[in-house]
């Protein structure tokens, strides 16, 4: 695909091939081919930042998607774009407006601005840009984590909120999408997996979801915490702050998983077996989010995956909780 991306200079084949070759491992490859599907579709700027020395100009770096629902691509390169305000002596990044607060507090040094605010510097760089100055080494990518920084105050009081009512351990949950494509475990298989898992799980999911509430609950309500303060939909920086203050989260792919992993909760990623995400079909890690744990269906049913993971989050459980004893 790459080859006939790189003949034919299709922009969209280019993508998906990087895309492809991201998942694969390969991540000098996967930054080549969208840097280079990037410039086809707007021609290559004299002022692209590529890693140079910036010496005394202003860089822009801008981190707004065409979809402004579409935040996990957002998510995922807001470290990568503190890096490169590091590397000047003056940056502006530019945000959805739900992130200004969450990416500001994280990189001080930055001028952190709303998407539809009008900015122009000396030079600029996009995803494309930061993922080949910062992201072609998976193993460096890794190792250079920078987790994003929630609301210490908000996540104080969400944890001693959810520790008022439980002794388990706090774990994040989502488990729904609204995309048709996505194949996901369902209620039953879920439900199953909340009375078997010694935790309390708190609602990360999106929408309305009362209905969904009680047939995860089962008569149970005490084992699934849904706050109706939080609306990441409205407020992504309280939502930061909710997860935060959790011991682990499991979700699928969505826009709390992305988050999760930036903030460097411990997380488990259920993944199917569709060829069209960013998530690695090698390995159970991604480094962009290095401490998760990225787990496939690999064409198992879903009660077997589930079963995995309930062990899986038990080993996270129980390295956390011995972490907390000895400090």
């Amino acid at each position: 695909m790459a080859i006939m991306a790189d003949r034919a200079r299709d922009p969209e084949m280019m993508q998906k091939a990087g895309q492809a070759f991201e998942r694969l491992g390969n991540f000098a490859r996967a930054a080549e081919l969208r840097l280079s599907a990037r410039r086809q579709r707007k021609g290559k700027g004299a002022n692209e930042w590529t890693g140079e020395d910036l010496g005394s100009d202003r860089l822009l770096i801008d981190l707004v998607e065409d979809d402004p629902r579409s935040l996990g691509r957002v998510i995922r390169h807001a470290r990568l774009a503190g890096a490169a305000a590091a590397c000047a002596q003056g940056a502006t990044i530019r945000v959805e407006p739900r992130l200004v607060s969450l990416v500001q507090r994280t990189f001080p040094n930055a001028t952190v601005v709303p998407a539809q605010q009008n900015v122009v510097g000396d030079k600029f760089a996009t995803f494309e840009h930061l993922a080949w100055v910062f992201g072609r080494d998976a193993e460096k990518l890794a190792a250079d984590f920078v987790p994003l920084r929630a609301d210490p105050e908000l996540v104080e009081t969400f944890r001693r909120r959810y520790r008022s009512m439980t002794d388990l351990p706090l774990v994040g949950l989502s488990w729904g999408s609204k995309s048709h494509t996505k194949d996901v475990p369902d209620f039953p298989e879920w439900a199953r997996f909340v009375a078997r898992t010694q935790a309390t799980f708190v609602s990360l999911q999106y929408g309305q979801i009362k209905p969904a509430l009680r047939r995860l609950r089962n008569g149970n309500d005490a084992r699934l915490i849904y706050d109706d303060s939080v609306d990441q939909m409205l407020d992504m920086d309280r939502f930061a702050a909710q997860i935060a203050a959790l011991d682990a989260v499991v979700t699928i792919s969505n826009t709390a998983a992305h988050l999760s992993g930036a903030l460097g909760v411990p997380t488990i990623f259920l993944i199917d077996d569709k060829f069209q995400t960013a998530w690695p079909v090698i390995g159970d890690r991604t480094p962009w989010y290095p401490n998760g744990v990225v787990m496939r269906k690999e064409g198992r049913p879903w009660p077997a995956v589930l079963d995995d993971v309930g062990q899986r989050l038990s080993s996270i459980l129980t390295a956390r909780s011995t972490l907390s004893s000895e400090s």
